[in-house]
């Protein structure tokens, strides 16, 4: 296995106003203007994936984007890994795997050399280690090139993606303006690389599932997908985000905890398994527990105690606090009181990390963000050393831009009434596509999007059960960042792909 040793390089920090997916380097936002011709850095390699030993070409290419007059608008640059030693006749058939981060705003670097790509950066797998330079950079085994071929998309203002001068970047932030220039992307890399006829599939990491679940709307209407990969689905965000007083959010959220707490020691598992552990904990949030919070002030002190009783048990957070509390309990609040009597938290995106609690009126750091700089030595190292790319422009983590609580339209009216019912360009597309297969990943550990959420969209939607495949693994936001999780993860893509 080749390696490469990266130092790290200085990050900084940029917040989001939701945290679907994590923030990563904040740079100053520059505007480029229209190229021509477009730029294009394309280099030729060999490696051995899944077993099998390969010849791929990697293209980091830039496509131009209009609007409706035919105006240039942007610059999408995307990281393209294509097979070479495929038959001729055969590549009309073969699958194009789309995949892009989330944020919003994030470029497709965790995805890139996190899980898919053809290098990964390797990390240790003892969540209690440091995770210090310098990082290496080895092949990845694990990525689904043998069969697929692989385009990692920068959104507009990530990665080298721009907004060309004087175009409004405010059409590019909204769930439907990104969808639709993510949308004409696919279709112009289709176009321009021969591949109109080849099966399509769009994965999408947090927020990126929202953007996959409209990107497949949208393309219905005109080059449909064969089928979508969701990874930390968002898609049901209401109750995904567990909104203040949706007592739904509390009881779908219930499972995550439970599994948490059972990592960390802190319920008796009495022999169960996670699976169990986490059938267990839904069948009682779904049942007892909802109809509790649901009765409110009306429900009686002994049945109050018994249910608070039976929260304690699932989730190692004493019973008192669920009775001081309304019986319920957030999930951020969750992560600063399950170790609280060892004065620590637990991470947002991965829970098996744990950091020192922060002092009183201070917010603390996600300790499962330790992994970032990797990430941001990895990508920079792998776009300039190995796949030759010389634009003077930075690679941009994140849109910095897109901060605070307007920074980003995700449709829905300023109404009392609004709602954000993302799962229903899922039957939409489900319903106009007969063989429209949808793929759902989750995070066991993972406190932002919750395994608990999966199971009540696709149980309350009207998805055909054959054509939906669910699945769990033991890792956080970014499970691929425990190897054993990203073999998991990768093998159940590369079945599903092969499945159709």
């Amino acid at each position: 296995m080749k390696t490469r040793l990266l130092h790290a390089v200085a990050i900084g920090v940029a917040t989001l106003s939701t945290p679907l997916c994590p923030a990563a380097l904040a740079q100053p936002e520059t505007q480029a203007q229209t190229p021509a011709p477009l730029r294009a850095f394309t280099t030729e390699h060999r490696g051995t994936f899944n077993g099998v030993k390969l010849r791929y070409s990697a293209n980091v290419g830039e496509i131009i984007l209009q609007d409706e007059t035919g105006t240039p608008t942007a610059s999408l640059f995307a990281t393209s890994y294509v097979r070479k030693d495929v038959k001729p006749r055969d590549i009309p058939q073969r699958p194009v795997l789309f995949l892009f981060n989330g944020g919003p705003g994030a470029a497709s670097m965790w995805l890139h050399v996190g899980a898919f790509g053809p290098k990964r950066v390797k990390l240790p797998q003892d969540v209690a280690a440091d995770v210090t330079p310098p990082f290496q950079l080895v092949d990845n085994s694990y990525t689904v090139l043998d069969v697929a071929d692989v385009v990692f998309i920068d959104p507009p203002e990530t990665g080298y993606s721009r907004v060309l001068s004087g175009v409004d970047p405010k059409q590019f932030r909204s769930a439907a303006g990104d969808a639709k220039a993510i949308a004409q992307f696919i279709v112009k890399w289709s176009e321009s690389n021969s591949r109109d006829g080849s099966p399509k599939y769009v994965l999408g990491e947090s927020y990126g599932t929202i953007r996959a679940t409209l990107v497949a709307e949208e393309l219905a209407k005109q080059r449909p997908l064969a089928g979508v990969i969701l990874f930390g689905q968002a898609v049901n965000i209401v109750e995904t985000v567990q909104r203040s007083g949706n007592i739904v959010g509390y009881a779908v959220n219930l499972p995550a905890l439970t599994s948490i707490a059972a990592y960390h020691g802190r319920i008796d598992v009495a022999g169960r398994s996670q699976q169990a552990l986490i059938d267990e904990s839904y069948d009682f949030a779904m049942t007892d527990y909802l109809t509790a919070l649901a009765q409110g002030n009306r429900l009686s002190q002994p049945r109050r105690e018994q249910i608070a009783a039976r929260l304690a048990a699932l989730t190692g957070i004493g019973a008192e606090y669920y009775l001081a509390n309304g019986l319920a309990i957030s999930k951020e609040k969750f992560r600063s009181e399950l170790l609280k009597d060892k004065g620590l938290i637990v991470g947002m995106y991965d829970a098996r990390y744990t950091a020192p609690a922060a002092e009183p009126g201070k917010r603390a750091s996600d300790p499962s963000m330790k992994v970032q700089p990797a990430f941001v030595a990895a990508v920079t190292d792998h776009l300039k050393n190995n796949l030759r790319v010389t634009l003077n422009d930075e690679y941009r983590s994140v849109d910095a831009a897109i901060r605070g609580p307007n920074a980003w339209d995700y449709g829905a009216p300023p109404s009392p009434f609004s709602d954000y019912d993302f799962p229903a360009a899922i039957s939409h597309v489900m319903s106009a596509q007969p063989e429209f297969r949808l793929f759902i990943g989750t995070g066991v550990y993972d406190t932002t999007t919750t395994f608990g959420p999966v199971r009540y969209m696709v149980t309350r939607s009207n998805f055909p059960a054959a054509r939906v495949v669910v699945r769990t693994y033991e890792g956080g936001h970014m499970a691929y960042t425990s190897e054993a999780a990203l073999k998991a993860l990768t093998d159940d893509v590369r079945q599903f792909i092969g499945s159709r």
